[in-house]
């Protein structure tokens, strides 16, 4: 899929960790979200092969520990 110009700005927002939870907070329940450790917000490759085998590219994949 080719890129377009206001995918730049997307994936900077998106990269900060800071944006991401105030995105999660905003938008996820408040009981679920109180159970994130936002401090475990770690980006990851946005490359990966799914359980099926499947090569898989995206922007950005973040995870978060859930107590």
């Amino acid at each position: 899929m080719p890129s377009h110009h206001h995918d730049t700005g997307y994936k900077e927002l998106f990269s900060h960790p800071a944006f991401v939870r105030q995105l999660i907070e905003g938008f996820a329940p408040a009981e679920i979200a109180a159970m994130m450790d936002f401090s475990t917000l770690t980006n990851h490759s946005g490359h990966y092969i799914t359980p099926l085998f499947e090569e898989r590219r995206e922007d950005l994949v973040w995870s978060v520990e859930v107590t």
